[in-house]
This record gives C-alpha cells, structure tokens and sequence, in this order.
C-alpha cells in the first residue's frame, strides 16, 4: 500500500499543532516539520507527537519552506497542512483509495476558511456561505469560504511550490502534463480566527511577501491580485490597490475577483459610476454573477435609480438567495419607492433570520422612519442600543423618541446610555439638552 507523509512549515504553532497532528493520526507513516524560529515550546511538543522536525530558517519564501519539508519525507505520497488546519474526520477514510490510483499526479482538496463576517467580503465573498451550526474550533466563526487547492500529491523532485507567498504546486503539475483530480476531502482552517494582534501582524508579513512577489513576478495577475486585496481590505490603502487591481486586469488571464474587489472599492470611496463601469466589462457566472448584481445594485442605490437597484436586488437573490443582506437592501429599497408592504416583509424576515446583522436593523430603522411608523422605529432603535450597545445607537433611540415628545421614554433610554457610557460626551450634552426640553 502506498505509504503517505505529512509536510507542515511551523512557527510557533504550540496552541493548535496537537488538534492538526491528532486529525491524522493513524493515516500517516510519517510527518516532517520544518520550523522557522519557534520560541514557545513548538519543536519540543512535536517530537513529543511523533514528528521529525529540523530547523528551516525563514527566508521570506512560504515557497522554499514547504519544498524544504516535503524534501525531506520518505513516504510514497505527500500531504501538506499548517498547524492552523484540520483534516476532517470524513477524509480519513476517503485518502487510502485515492494513493492506489497509478493515473493522479496530485488531488485538489476542499480548504474551507472559517471567517468572522456572516457574509464574506472581498477575495472571501463569491464563495462565502453562512456558517448555521457550530464546529468544533470555530465556534466563534459566521461563515466558511471554501477554495479547492493541491495538497495532496506524490512525492516527485520535479513537484514542488512555486511563490513566495499563496503558493502552489498547481504550477508545477500543469507543467509536467500530470493528472489533477478533485477529491471529496475537507481540510479545515481556522487562522482567520486568530486574536487581532495576530491577525496584524500576519497581515503585514503577507504584505511584504506579496510586494516582493509581484516584483518576482510582475507579469502574473494573480499575484497583483493578492496584493491588492490586501492594501485595499486589510490597510484601506486605496490608492495602491486601485493601481494593483489594474494591473491584474491589463495581464491576461485575470478572474472575476479583482474586478469584483475593485468595484467593491469604489463603492467604499463614492465612485459608483466607476464601479458599474468596471463591472460592465465583465461576464460573470455563478456566485460571482451574484455578487456582481450585488454590487451594481448598490452602485445604482448610491446614484439614486432605485427601480433599476432593485431589479438588481432581485436579480441578485435569485443567484444568492441565502443571502440576506441583499433581501433587506431590497426592503430598504421598495420602501422608498412606495411598496411599502413588499419591502418592509423583506426587512423583517431579512432580520428575523439573521438578528446578528447590525446593518439590517439600522435599514429596518430608516424604513420605518420613512413610512411614519415611528413607535415601530423607536422599538427597532432601542433592540439595536441593546443588543450592540454604543452612544451612538443609544443616542440614535433617544433622538427617535424626542422626534415622538416621548420625553420619559427618551430619559430611560439617555439613563441607560449613560449607565454604561458615563463618560461619553455626547451623551452628556444630550442630557442636558433633554433636561431643557422635558416640560417640567
């Protein structure tokens, strides 16, 4: 039977390696570590599981640190993960059949990242899906995006990863004429659920590593891409990500997400005519063609063509119709086009389905501002002060009922506020301005 070996790269992977190492226990003869500069008990705890590790210092190539691994396994087969990841349960059963297979070079396995937004942005968003039962290790998650990627290939000097960072073996197998298989397997990973600190500071390594990936290679959309994501989503840099979406799309083979990425930027900075016309150049199917209506119904709210938003909005549901962000964006605007009932029954079950979506509720709020249901708004207003309490949200709820001269209801409210913001000053200048209003 074909013997199969586990590659990871690791730096300071004390807290998660045990969970990843126990997910293949039984279906490995073998697992290599190469660490990077360890200082929190990594190297020790892996011996101590059965790994063979070897010091690997980093050389800002994700790249040659995984090559270096898989180097040095013996086995037949290799499969790579990080200590981040865990294979699913499901696929440790599947993976003995598939090495017997003499016709497959590698397998394209299933990574789901486990994400906190419960609609993914970005390079996450075509394939985000709302998480709606809790797993093991990412209870904190909302969503999981899924990407299919080589990790499981047969160990061959001639396969290895290619790029400093986001790399692949993909390359590699293309080029020597080898057999890519999809694979029903699960890996999941869960280093976006990491502390903001951390998340930081991966943030600016991956930065690094992709500016000195586009100059290692500044004909490859791909990685103009990767970059650009990453000045846009993580550093707000708007103006180097423009220029690096650019660049991805004047390269050829470009795909959907940095057309999507880019339009989505421009909604983020007003220039809505700009993201319709990145995205009238593009044919989109599936999900992407989702979030393309998507973002051209929000592009053509912004501007004020609320019947051709919401034909958009529809549109949009009809290719993503878990998605329930658009469903209240849709209420939102029938309301203001007068479908009163239509729109505000979209804005309802939008909330009723998902009540974690902050956004919603304030959409809920304007609505029935604008159908002069203003009991209905106060009630919206004071559930979301309570349930994403901030001055801001509880100053909204007082505004609401001092619009209504429901001065004692407004007071409860400011008293609240102030119970949990007692500092805040502009909760302070609102009771003070409260006291001056409230008949005496």
């Amino acid at each position: 039977m074909p013997s199969l070996g586990l590659a990871m790269i690791v730096k300071n992977g004390a807290a998660t390696l045990g969970n990843c190492i126990a997910s293949v226990s039984g279906i490995t003869d073998q697992i290599v570590i190469a660490d990077t500069g360890s200082t929190d008990g990594t190297v020790q705890l892996a011996r101590k599981l059965g790994a063979e590790v070897f010091n690997f210092p980093w050389q800002d190539d994700f790249a040659a640190a995984r090559n270096a691994a898989a180097r040095a396994l013996t086995t037949d087969w290799v499969l790579v993960m990080d200590d981040d990841e865990e294979l699913d349960p499901e696929a440790r059963g599947k993976i003995p059949a598939l090495l017997n297979d003499p016709k497959v070079g590698g397998y394209l396995v299933t990574l789901r990242n486990y994400i906190f937004f419960r609609f993914g942005v970005g390079g996450h968003g075509p394939t985000a899906r709302p998480l709606d039962s809790a797993v093991p290790h990412a209870e904190r998650a909302r969503a999981f995006s899924d990407f299919a990627l080589c990790r499981l290939f047969r160990r061959n000097p001639q396969i290895y990863y290619e790029g400093r960072v986001h790399e692949l073996v993909e390359p590699r197998m293309h080029a020597l004429g080898l057999e890519l298989s999809p694979a029903n397997l699960l890996i999941h990973h869960f280093g976006h659920l990491c502390a903001a600190t951390e998340l930081r500071a991966k943030d600016e390594l991956y930065r690094k590593l992709s500016r000195l990936k586009v100059k290692d290679a500044p004909n490859d959309s791909q990685s103009w891409t990767e970059l650009g994501q990453l000045e846009y989503e993580r550093f707000k840099n708007y103006s180097a990500a423009i220029e690096c979406f650019e660049r991805a799309l004047a390269l050829p083979n470009s795909s959907n997400i940095p057309y999507l990425s880019l339009a989505n930027l421009y909604l983020e900075i007003q220039a809505d005519e700009r993201a319709l016309e990145v995205l009238s150049k593009v044919f989109m199917q599936g999900r992407s063609a989702g979030m393309k209506k998507h973002i051209c119904a929000d592009a053509l709210y912004n501007l004020g063509h609320l019947k051709e938003a919401r034909s958009e909005y529809i549109a949009a549901l009809r290719i993503l119709p878990e998605d329930a962000v658009i469903a209240s964006k849709l209420g939102l605007t029938e309301v203001r086009l007068g479908m009163k009932k239509n729109g505000f029954a979209h804005l309802t079950k939008a909330l009723k389905t998902h009540p974690e979506i902050l956004e919603m509720h304030d959409r809920l709020i304007k609505a029935c501002i604008l159908m002069d249901m203003m009991p209905q708004a106060a009630d919206a207003a004071e559930r979301l002060a309570v349930e994403f309490a901030s001055p801001a949200a509880m100053l909204r709820a007082v505004s609401i009922r001092a619009k209504m001269k429901d001065w004692n209801a407004a007071s409860n409210v400011l008293h609240r506020g102030l119970e949990l913001f007692p500092q805040d000053a502009a909760l302070l200048r609102a009771r003070a301005e409260l006291a001056q209003e409230t008949p005496q």
